[in-house]
């Protein structure tokens, strides 16, 4: 762990430590560093044999963080400006997902999203790291990128996050020659919804993830609900102590991890529903019926 704090404050410390050297210099040295990540490109790595209109079950955590009030620093700032405040965020967050095994799926504008675990499953290693992203970026964003934006800009940021886990269908939406792999479910959209109805320096989490973290980690946070077609629904959502988390899982704390992992994932239901509407077992085989699948609404529980 201690060789990635290094690496994480050593990345600001080229940018922003050296006033004269060249800007294309400095980018060189960022891509060197990225380079040395796990991962590379965007999307799921593991998830790219789909073709369009296909779609594959899996289970997935979804992971988004947003700046706040970053469309009123857009108007106020130099679009110079916004560039650097944006290349501070995202290589922190680069840094921070590869480290822990995720994968970042795409730049929001403002935000980053990330997927953790396999694509098809995910295990409580996958839970744990992806907790421990939360915790470590936004621990680095607060403490650390800040501390190089306020020297160099005069400016800090804010930002906050969100999280949910879930089943979710793997498909490949566009046409041929302008198409992307996408996780399809609520679980998607309840971590982007989570992350934009976040506080700064604020983790929602959503009730899936949420069940597996411990109570110490966690507390109660304001219900999703709306109504749709008369029929009324609840979301239940919580606020993740990250800081908390922090102090114990991103400190070479082997023993707590340990004990963490070993409490179980909530079970997913091993269902999905097929072309003709009738339901089928979920498995990490390709599906060979080609076509988009009728979406069903089905608890995630058994």
């Amino acid at each position: 762990m201690a060789n990635t704090i290094r690496s994480f404050s050593d990345i600001y410390k080229s940018v922003y430590d050296k006033p004269s050297v060249q800007y294309d210099t400095i980018l060189g040295e960022m891509k060197s560093i990225f380079n040395k990540s796990a991962s590379t490109g965007l999307g799921h790595s593991k998830v790219t044999d789909v073709e369009i209109g296909e779609t594959i079950p899996g289970s997935l955590i979804v992971f988004f963080m947003d700046i706040r009030g970053f469309t009123k620093m857009s108007i106020a700032l130099d679009n110079q400006e916004l560039v650097k405040i944006l290349q501070a965020i995202t290589a922190a967050s680069i840094i921070s997902i590869r480290q822990y095994g995720g994968y970042v799926a795409e730049f929001t504008g403002d935000g980053v999203m990330a997927y953790f675990g396999q694509g098809y499953t995910t295990t409580e290693k996958d839970a744990f790291n992806s907790l421990r992203t939360c915790a470590f970026l936004m621990h680095g964003i607060k403490e650390v990128v800040n501390q190089y934006l306020d020297k160099l800009l005069d400016e800090t940021v804010k930002v906050g996050m969100g999280i949910e886990y879930g089943n979710v269908l793997w498909t490949r939406i566009g046409l041929s020659d302008a198409n992307q792999v996408k996780p399809i479910s609520e679980v998607s959209f309840i971590a982007g919804k989570n992350s934009s109805h976040a506080s700064s320096w604020e983790v929602i989490m959503g009730k899936n993830i949420a069940e597996w973290v411990p109570d110490k980690y966690k507390e109660k946070y304001e219900t999703y609900s709306f109504q749709k077609d008369q029929l009324k629904y609840a979301y239940e959502r919580f606020s993740f102590k990250w800081q908390s988390f922090y102090n114990e899982f991103c400190q070479n704390s082997k023993e707590l991890e340990k004990g963490l992992i070993s409490n179980k994932l909530p079970v997913l239901k091993s269902i999905t529903v097929s072309n003709s509407g009738s339901l089928v077992t979920a498995t990490t085989n390709k599906n060979t019926n080609k076509g988009p699948r009728p979406l069903k609404d089905q608890p995630f529980f058994r």
